[in-house]
């Protein structure tokens, strides 16, 4: 800390040097040269440096530069402009609005391209929009900023969203997208600073997104980190902290009603049966089970940057804390990140450069997915279930201290499940990228980078010996430890020309070759007996008998050779192809290798001449595209056969035993990646001064050879019964919407609004002999989602309810019904006319995957005040509520189940008590729709003279509420449910719920 202090001390008098080098001092005004409005946050730079001030809110501006300085004004959204200051002491600028909004920079595959350039479909989200959200990863904050982009949070501390690109388009394949960081292909940027990140670009469509192949088919994220640039040293300083509290709470049944309800369910089946709760003594607890398990929750982060530099280096240093306290009890995680991105210029020609980050991750009882003991999350999420299950006139301990617990159902008690489980996980990851940069003739640019990232994880789940209940103990304590080591490296290089020719042909040519190699190893091992002290915590302080351990490995290489061309005539009719001709190490030797084309046209009707100046658009650009991406993201092995051991057999006239073996497992020879076709078309404009722009889109992919478990018979030996095949295809079509409005008005108000509209639709179009895949299990015998052509990837499959048995005549006369049918269980309705309740008669109500959603961003800075806000809403899809359904006997109720069926109450909605296991209906299917305040920020910055005194350049103080209000239809916790299985997604059961965040922060600039 010493020596970082001293590190401090030589910059802060580095810069008051440099200051007080500059000897005059210049005032000015900034205003709109359409409406001579005053123009508030106008950067005013010393040009070749980074020492510069912003206009305050009247426009206003003061800076102490040298005779010799030239003045850079600029703003986002309006023209820059450069003054040189000689002799003046007072320089008034008029800055225009930009009529070329849509020319800003974006990045693609292996470089950037202006907007106007784009073929395809491509968002961007800048680093300063990110950073208004108190999130751990970048892909959270996205949620409601982009069409076509569904962002799926949770409240686990430390777990990344679900991120899905123009819908689902996998079965088995996995539906995750490609994430880039600065040229390194990752599977998860949670080790990312969210303050280091310069913007996220999202590639949408096939045109954009052919150029990574094989890797390709869910989207693309490029991550662009910060770099220094030249001059004077800049120091900045931001840090928020703040709680967070359950979004929602469920309303439990208390003692009283939970007694009589369960008492009910058993006297109805048998009248003389002994009530197994005692109504006299039903009030003597009434525990709050979800209070008990939950705490308020805690947040702060913490980012400090350097970064400057000189003609000849520049530089980046960061370093970032983050740490959360979740709300349930015990679950914890912080990270500590690192960064050092450096260029070094060593000749006008020839760069060189690198982009280093650490990352240090810490959880307890909380998500971690590098770790090799992930299910042990799952175990700890379910504490919220039996929450919801436990009896509340259970005490959470008696009198003795012991744990509180009933005979009557199989509830584990949820307080000492969790003081029971000592799960604790920690990573560290370590992402480079090695980079040189040639310039030839100013027309040929060379480019070789090598990205290496590796990943180390150890965690450990420890049972102690303990019994609650007959039905919660653990008799024997078990250590269960793994390690997870992974490490990847990609060589990438290419070669760019690009040239104009005729003032009017532009040119652009990329080719280049890419080399990957990936290797990972996880080693699972268990002992019993171990002692629960945690300085024991290692696998030789237990039973070296009862030991027992496994471990997987892999090595994954690619090839790629990848090539492209984009042709621009006089800025008006566009063209690009792009190819890839990727190899890839999991596939059979006869399907190693695949061809990834992609083809792209645009044209700027608004530079047409006849129609320049005829209409009301500054910029009206169409857009057509197709191409092929894929897929490839199975295990590694899975073309490979699996032979088991241990299988010895007498043989023979003397009936040696002989050593036996056998295939537990069919394999397809011909297995192949996933292949998806997409067409896109788009079009881009802007209004009123580029004040409103704009952008619609329409989008039709389909994925063939999706990889699907097709059954056969037992007959044939395999394990489950099933082989692994591409044998399906699944469609996304839909609609993309976008409006931003943005307004500059005197007296410093200045306003921003932006709407994003997303419509997609999902079909599973066919599938090799037709056959459906069950999934969605919830543990007591009953399936809830079936994916069957005609049908949306995973949708829910169950039987209708049609009111419900008034009378034991209304049973007896009807013959459709379930066996044991009763007065005040469901009707079901008979789908097919047989007479008989069956699998026939179930119907598909929905699935998880939005029919629509949207997001609305605006926001305003009034003088020394800022305000932003985000909404987001979800629309069409349906969840089920698992944990409701999931009932054995005795478990509590929602409140709401007061209103049930009884013989003097007879609804037609809520059917009697009972403590049957309930049947998969649509009684349990719920709406998914929810709208949701995502953030509120106000902040206040301080008046630069106040500033000035502090030797500062920006102090800046700002409150924000994150998912301040959502309003929804579901009855449970939450309806956004994280899950990396299309086939059984949105069904709540063990799920961490979203939580509200309330905190405040701080930005510092030196």
């Amino acid at each position: 800390m010493r020596t970082f202090g001293y590190f401090l001390t030589v910059i802060w008098l580095a810069v008051c040097s440099n200051t007080q080098a500059q000897n005059q001092q210049v005032t000015g005004k900034v205003v709109n040269k359409a409406d001579k409005g005053a123009l508030p946050g106008v950067n005013v730079l010393i040009k070749g440096t980074t020492t510069g001030t912003a206009t305050d809110a009247n426009g206003n501006y003061q800076i102490s530069v040298s005779s010799g300085a030239v003045l850079q004004f600029s703003m986002i959204g309006m023209t820059s402009q450069e003054v040189p200051v000689g002799n003046q002491t007072m320089i008034n600028v008029e800055l225009a609005d930009d009529a070329r909004a849509l020319e800003e920079v974006v990045v693609v595959g292996y470089g950037t391209q202006r907007k106007i350039d784009v073929t395809g479909s491509v968002a961007q989200i800048k680093g300063e929009e990110l950073v208004r959200q108190p999130v751990l990863s970048a892909t959270q904050a996205l949620q409601s900023k982009m069409s076509g982009v569904q962002i799926i949070n949770s409240g686990a501390p430390g777990q990344a969203p679900t991120v899905r690109i123009r819908g689902t388009g996998t079965l088995l394949g996995g539906a995750d997208p490609l994430y880039v960081v600065d040229g390194i292909i990752t599977e998860d940027i949670r080790n990312i600073n969210t303050s280091d990140i310069t913007s996220v670009d999202v590639l949408k469509d096939a045109s954009a997104t052919a150029i990574y192949g094989v890797r390709a088919a869910n989207g693309v994220v490029l991550i662009t980190t910060k770099r220094g640039k030249t001059g004077a040293p800049t120091v900045s300083y931001d840090a928020y902290i703040g709680i967070r509290t359950p979004a929602y709470r469920v309303k439990m049944a208390d003692s009283q009603l939970f007694a009589q309800y369960n008492n009910e369910a058993v006297r109805y089946d048998d009248a003389s049966a002994t009530l197994p709760f005692d109504p006299a003594t039903a009030t003597t607890n009434n525990t709050d089970w979800f209070k008990a398990i939950t705490r308020t929750g805690f947040q702060q982060n913490h980012a400090l940057s350097v970064s400057g530099g000189t003609e000849k280096t520049t530089y980046l240093f960061s370093a970032g804390y983050f740490t959360e306290k979740g709300i349930l009890n015990g679950t914890d995680y912080n990270r500590l990140t690192l960064r050092l991105n450096n260029e070094y210029t060593l000749t006008p020609v020839f760069k060189l450069g690198h982009n280093l980050s650490l990352a240090n991750d810490n959880s307890n009882l909380s998500s971690n997915s590098d770790a090799a003991l992930p299910e042990s999350n799952q175990t700890v999420y379910a504490a919220f279930t039996n929450a919801y299950k436990q009896a509340p006139l259970v005490p959470v301990r008696n009198s003795d201290g012991s744990y509180g617990y009933t005979p009557r159902n199989n509830v584990a008690n949820p307080v000492a499940q969790l003081d029971y489980t000592n799960y604790k996980a920690r990573g560290l990851r370590l992402q480079g990228s090695f980079y040189g940069n040639l310039t030839i003739l100013k027309k040929i640019t060379l480019l070789s980078n090598f990205g290496i990232e590796t990943n180390t994880s150890r965690s450990y789940n420890y049972n102690p010996v303990y019994q609650v209940s007959a039905n919660q103990r653990n008799l024997t304590s078990q250590l269960s430890t793994g390690r997870v080591n992974n490490t990847r490296w990609l060589w990438t290089n290419t070669a760019e020309y690009s040239n104009t020719f005729a003032e009017r042909h532009t040119v652009k040519v990329l080719a280049g070759y890419v080399a990957e190699r990936f290797q990972d190893n996880v080693l699972v091992a268990g002992r019993q007996d171990v002692p629960p002290q945690s300085n024991y915590f290692y696998l030789n302080t237990g039973s070296a008998s009862s030991a027992t351990n496994s471990e997987t490995g892999s090595i994954q290489t690619r090839q790629s050779y990848i090539g492209r061309v984009n042709y621009n005539y006089s800025d008006r009719y566009l063209f690009t192809a792009t190819a890839r001709y990727d190899g890839s190490s999991k596939f059979p030797t006869n399907n190693r290798w695949g061809f990834f084309p992609s083809i792209g046209a645009g044209w700027v009707l608004s530079e047409e001449p006849f129609l320049r100046g005829k209409t009301p658009f500054d910029q009206l650009k169409a857009r057509v595209s197709w191409g092929k991406t894929g897929n490839d993201r199975i295990d590694p092995s899975a073309f490979l056969y699996t032979i088991a051991s241990g299988l010895d057999y007498p043989l023979g006239p003397n009936q040696t035993l002989q050593q036996g073996r056998t295939i537990t497992n069919l394999i397809d020879p011909n297995l192949r990646w996933e292949v998806t076709t997409g067409t896109d078309i788009g079009l881009e404009f802007a209004l009123a001064n580029n004040r409103l722009t704009g952008e619609f889109a329409y989008y039709n992919k389909r994925t063939s050879d999706a990889l699907f478990q097709r059954p056969i018979d037992a007959i044939f030996g395999d394990v489950d019964g099933a082989y692994l095949t591409n044998a399906a295809s699944v469609r996304n079509r839909g609609f993309e919407f976008a409006l931003n409005w943005r307004n500059n008005s005197t007296k410093g108000f200045q306003y921003n609004i932006g709407a994003n509209v997303t419509i997609n639709r999902n079909r599973l179009e066919d599938v090799q002999g037709g056959l459906p895949i069950n999934e969605g299990g919830i543990g007591n015998g009953q399936y809830t989602t079936r994916t069957a052509v005609g049908q949306p990837v995973g949708s829910f499959w169950v039987w209708q309810t049609n009111g419900i048995f008034q009378t034991q005549e209304d049973v007896n006369n009807t013959s459709a019904k379930i066996e044991g049918t009763k007065p005040g269980d469901f009707r079901y309705v008979d789908q097919n006319g047989d007479g008989v309740i069956d699998d026939n008669d179930r119907i598909f109500v929905g699935s998880y995957q939005p029919k629509l959603y949207f997001g609305v961003n605006g926001g305003f800075t009034y003088r020394s005040f800022d305000f932003s806000t985000d909404w987001y809403a979800n629309f069409g899809n349906k969840v089920y509520n698992g944990k409701k359904a999931q009932r054995f006997g005795n478990e509590n109720i929602e409140a709401s189940r007061a209103d049930r069926w009884t013989s003097t109450n007879p609804s037609n909605t809520e059917p009697r008590a009972s403590n049957a296991v309930p049947i998969s209906s649509t009684y349990y299917v719920e709406s998914g729709s929810f709208f949701r305040i995502n953030n509120i920020t106000l902040g206040y910055t301080l008046p630069k003279s106040v500033v000035s005194s502090l030797k500062v350049s920006r102090v800046r103080f700002y409150v924000t509420a994150q998912n301040a209000l959502t309003i929804k239809a579901f009855s449970g916790y939450t309806p956004e449910l994280p899950g990396s299985n299309p086939l059984n997604a949105g069904i709540e059961l063990s799920t961490y719920p979203v939580t509200s965040a309330y905190l405040a922060g701080l930005n510092i600039g030196f």
